[in-house]
């Protein structure tokens, strides 16, 4: 049987990209350190996060990382340098040489210096990092030189024999960009509620490994079309049912499921600013594809919650006035008993909100009291006659009028409902 590879880059022309941004073909120096630190970053964050990450691969990142840290770091000590230095390269020749010893498959391997003579390692590095682990640090001016060197030696043995191919045009098809955003979404989640359980969720380590994931994400985003992908994204967070809580019934908080993902959606928010919008159409098309909206519905209630709340997270001010009229819109074309929730909170306490929408969201039917939302709950469930509808009904909360009879409505073309219609304004439901 064939024996199948398994890597964590999606197709070959990845790594080539990565290699790109770390070395230029000819020469062994990079483009720019913008480019060295998003492949660092796309290293050691999303295709560590995946496994199987060949360890030339790996050292090739940390050696650069460590080097980032040492121009950039200004504030270091000349020790903290030192030790960054010498944790990337003694960690690169440890992992050459076990991998050879692992492959003799001898009871007594051989040495350090012997693995590093056949697989062509100089073999002054195996001495430096002798030197490094049972005496004192090498200064950084020998540090510096040794860890050029190193990389010099990882394109020669591994970056330059990659086969070429073109990697330009080359992007990541929707439905893979979804399974990879559904497997980060689900490491996110298992880490959070760990964290959770051993008490460390606001840990410094903790924060970092947040961090990790939003920078994951972002580099998952990093397509010709980043709307699109983003947009397909927080499709599978909501359609997939991540952010809400898998045994949650009616009227349960949302507080715990708000506290599980609120680090990861900031930090997404922050980072991209087309996050907040493209998560809030996605609730809104969550809500509007179930044109009934049961009272009853606990999912329909956890949604229109998590519409709510995403939109507190909207960090801008002009953003958050242009995705609360949004919602209104969609609160108006598509009334029912969740979106007539998720309108009145926002017309409660907002002035301008209200002068702007309050006279359509009524003209939709969306203005129910309490006493005929109890009647169209009855309906739904088959026990309202025809006295429900045609009993009191209230405009504004404290008023109410009764219907004026058929003749009267007939000759004036507009009634107002007496309960909240299942189809958008304009489109004549079906008997």
């Amino acid at each position: 049987m064939p024996r199948y590879t398994i890597h964590p880059w999606r197709t070959p022309a990845d790594l080539l990209a990565v290699r790109a941004q770390l070395y230029q073909s000819a020469t062994h120096f990079p483009h720019s350190d913008d480019d060295r630190r998003q492949a660092v970053t796309r290293i050691l964050t999303c295709w560590k996060l995946r496994g199987n990450l060949p360890h030339a691969v790996e050292s090739t990142a940390l050696l650069i990382d460590a080097q980032l840290h040492h121009r950039y770091s200004s504030e270091a000590s000349d020790f903290a340098v030192r030790a960054t230095y010498t944790a990337a390269f003694t960690r690169f020749v440890t992992g050459f040489c076990d991998i050879g010893r692992s492959r003799e498959g001898l009871l007594q391997p051989s040495s350090m210096l012997d693995v590093a003579r056949r697989i062509g390692m100089p073999v002054h590095f195996v001495g430096l990092r002798h030197e490094a682990v049972h005496e004192e640090l090498p200064s950084l001016g020998r540090l510096i030189g040794i860890v050029d060197q190193a990389l010099a030696w990882l394109w020669d043995v591994y970056w330059s024999r990659l086969p070429e191919k073109d990697v330009s045009g080359v992007a990541m098809s929707i439905e893979d960009m979804n399974g990879e955003a559904r497997r980060l979404f689900k490491a996110y989640r298992s880490s959070r509620r760990e964290a959770f359980r051993a008490k460390r969720q606001k840990t410094a380590e903790h924060e970092a490994e947040i961090e990790q994931y939003a920078q994951a994400c972002n580099l998952l985003w990093d397509q010709s079309n980043l709307e699109e992908c983003v947009k397909a994204s927080t499709a599978v967070l909501v359609d997939e049912r991540f952010i809400f809580p898998s045994s949650r019934e009616l009227g349960d908080s949302m507080a715990g499921a708000f506290t599980l993902w609120d680090p990861l959606l900031r930090r997404l928010a922050r980072s991209q600013r087309t996050f907040i919008r493209a998560l809030t159409e996605s609730l809104q098309a969550q809500l509007a594809a179930d044109t009934a909206q049961s009272s009853g519905s606990a999912i329909n209630e956890a949604t229109a919650l998590w519409l709510l709340h995403t939109l507190e997270l909207a960090t801008n001010g002009a953003m958050d006035g242009e995705l609360k009229a949004s919602v209104m819109r969609t609160c108006c074309l598509y009334p029912g008993y969740w979106m007539q929730m998720v309108g009145q909170r926002l017309l409660d306490g907002n002035e301008m909100l209200s002068n702007d929408w309050q006279d359509l969201f009524e003209a939709g039917g969306l203005t129910v009291a309490e006493e005929q939302k109890a009647s169209y709950d009855r309906q739904e469930a088959g026990d309202a006659g025809v006295e429900g509808m045609t009993g009191n009904i209230s405009g504004k909360a404290g008023a109410s009028r009764t219907l004026p009879p058929e003749d009267e409505m007939a000759a004036t073309g507009w009634r107002r409902a007496p309960f909240a219609p299942y189809v958008p304004i304009g489109i004549a439901a079906q008997s």
